[in-house]
């Protein structure tokens, strides 16, 4: 679509008005601290002729093979077939030469990477044991392009043993290849590195290369190209997204979880789609997939649904589980021992400390990355964590704030609708609050952007929400809106939305704490509401069915709309990626490339320009509360 200039207006900060938890309150020495310019976020306007405009592009036949695929999920699409297990596209070494190679950062520092690799191979059987590892050192060194010398750095080799309880499952059991993991410290910003890393005997081999980010103080930050996917996987479609965005040449990637899709297999073969246990063979071919991108650009990952891998195994989690290791209960095993998250120097491979995390990128953005599958409401360790987080936001070190976690809280698409409220009835009022600029989130497999909103209503000071779930995994893409008609009943997708045999209506009436999935209902609060109404805000106008919880005299309430909502900016049922742009500390181009079309032209295309200030927020009673309340 042709190119759409848009300002979109973010939001201001009232930080007092925030309830955080018992141990901390923000500016509690200063009642009128939220007024002062520097606690208080410029907001990024609208302009143009494109101000605002709703765009909404249904389901290509092109792009799952037939026109009745684009109204049946179950009809494969093109291209998503996960490269059988083998193929060179996907295949590894085993001879102890280095393999799987991965940069994560910037650590919190600027400055600090880590690389990270494979050795040998896996071993799987009904009687494989773990070995210790844990006296192994490994190294990898680094010089500066145009230098001679090389600096060595010791680092960590770790392993992991997938350990079915399920008897069916045992002969499946797998022992990962060595995981080396070595922190590279201190480096200078902006500046082109060579690196090595070690084989099986020590021996550094390879010259692999990647430019570090500006770091605080910099000055030359800007432009700084930030790539953005999701739900990415293994199959043609994933290299075509891969090969898009090293084209796009971003210098650091948010990858909002999903990334093997391993748990899609059975434990016994790595090309059998039973999804009996995970196949975590389907790991290591995921790793040599992406290597050619993510061994040149340091990536910020996100544990997600399909890093869950719950099957087989004795994992529980509820909402008071608030840690995790191996034997007794491992859930993001895979995950937490392959993509340590930045900051990590020791214990790699340990699983509650790898499920959320914060850092700052180029020394300009605060990107806060959240896990919506464990538990976060109040009185959690992830809820302490995050309060912190927000109240040490200082805008003058970091004018952009970003935060990602998986599963998207605004989006129109059929599969998945509306399975965040629970989260963002505890969240929603912080980003708000807080004056966060972008939300990202995957778990749609397809594209949508919002404009600034808040609590389903378009709105100035609010947060622009980002589903990026388009990478291109075997689950193919969602194709179909919930205010779109389904030409086999002549009914909106909404009429056909239920959990457990019960619509909407029905859940909120019976159970208004059981809409969604199970594996985001188990880390939920109790009482903690699924089912929200909203108003008519339909660009179309009027409301949808289920429409009957308005109260008298009360305006029209209903779970989805009779069209593209007014807080929807674009949506397109298709794999990409995003490239955001940011271009100073006021102004950012936000841009999504379409895998079908290629690169030469961006499908979507924002620009952000910070222009003015928001107001406080709340009314002034209430922020007089906020400030001087205690959370429980």
């Amino acid at each position: 679509m042709a190119y759409s200039r848009l300002v979109l207006a973010l939001s201001a900060l009232a930080l007092a008005g925030v309830v955080v938890n018992a141990d901390v309150q923000l500016h509690a020495d200063d009642d009128d601290a939220w007024l002062r310019k520097d606690f208080r976020r410029n907001m990024i306007a609208e302009a143009g002729n494109a101000a605002y405009k709703h765009e909404t592009v249904h389901c290509d036949p092109k792009a799952v093979g037939s026109v009745a695929g684009c109204f049946d999920q179950n009809i494969p699409a093109v291209g998503n077939i996960d490269y059988k297990f083998g193929a060179p596209q996907v295949s590894y070494p085993t001879d102890g030469s280095p393999w799987g190679v991965h940069l994560t950062g910037p650590y919190p520092d600027g400055r600090t990477y880590l690389v990270s690799w494979y050795v040998g191979a896996p071993t799987i059987g009904a009687s494989v044991m773990r070995p210790d590892v844990c006296g192994l050192k490994t190294y990898a060194a680094v010089r500066k392009a145009g230098a001679k010398g090389w600096t060595k750095h010791t680092g960590s080799v770790v392993n992991y043993l997938r350990a079915y309880t399920d008897p069916a499952l045992v002969n499946g059991t797998y022992l990962s290849p060595q995981i080396h993991h070595v922190v590279l410290p201190h480096l200078d910003p902006n500046t082109f590195y060579y690196y090595q890393v070690a084989d099986m005997n020590g021996q550094l081999m390879g010259e692999y290369r990647f430019k570090t980010l500006p770091g605080p103080g910099s000055k030359s930050v800007y432009p700084l190209r930030v790539g953005l996917i999701a739900d990415v996987g293994q199959t043609v479609n994933s290299s075509d997204t891969r090969d898009h965005l090293m084209a796009n040449k971003p210098q650091v990637v948010i990858l909002v979880g999903d990334n093997s899709y391993a748990d899609n297999y059975g434990a016994l073969s790595p090309d059998d789609l039973d999804g009996s246990g995970t196949n975590q063979q389907r790991w290591d071919t995921y790793q040599q997939l992406w290597q050619p991108l993510f061994s040149t650009v340091p990536i910020l990952n996100c544990a997600a649904n399909h890093e869950l891998e719950t099957e087989g195994i004795p994992a529980v989690i509820n909402n008071t589980t608030t840690s995790f290791s191996f034997p007794t209960n491992y859930p993001f095993q895979s995950y937490s021992a392959r993509f340590p998250v930045p900051g990590t120097t020791s214990n790699f491979g340990d699983i509650t400390q790898n499920l959320y995390y914060s850092t700052i990128i180029a020394g300009k953005v605060k990107l806060i990355t959240m896990n919506n599958y464990v538990p976060f409401h109040k009185g959690t360790p992830q809820y302490q964590w995050a309060m912190k987080e927000f109240a040490s936001v200082d805008r003058k070190m970091t004018p952009w704030l970003f935060v990602q976690f998986h599963a998207p809280p605004y989006h129109t698409y059929f599969t998945h609708y509306k399975e965040m409220d629970c989260f963002m009835s505890i969240w929603e009022d912080v980003f708000y609050e807080y004056g966060v600029d972008l939300v990202f989130n995957g778990h749609v497999h397809a594209y949508e952007r919002t404009h600034p909103m808040y609590k389903y209503k378009p709105d100035s000071c609010g947060p622009i929400y980002i589903t990026i779930g388009d990478g291109g995994n075997v689950e193919g893409p969602y194709r179909n809106f919930v205010d779109e008609i389904n030409p086999n009943n002549n009914k909106t997708y909404c009429e056909a939305l239920q959990t457990g045999g019960k619509s909407p209506v029905a859940l909120a009436a019976s159970n208004p704490s059981g809409w969604g999935p199970g594996y985001q209902r188990q880390a939920h609060a109790p009482g903690c509401p699924t089912v929200t109404f909203q108003p008519a805000t339909s660009v179309d106008n009027g409301i949808l069915v289920p429409s009957n919880m308005t109260a008298a005299g009360q305006p029209a309430m209903g779970f989805c709309q009779n069209s593209q909502p007014t807080w929807s900016a674009h949506r397109d049922p298709s794999f990409g990626h995003a490239i955001l742009e940011l271009q100073s500390d006021s102004v950012a181009r936000f841009s999504w490339y379409k895998n079908l079309e290629g690169n030469a032209v961006s499908m979507d295309d924002v620009v952000l320009e910070r222009l003015g200030a928001c107001a406080s927020r709340m009314p002034s009673s209430e922020m007089m509360m906020g400030r001087r309340m205690m959370s429980a």
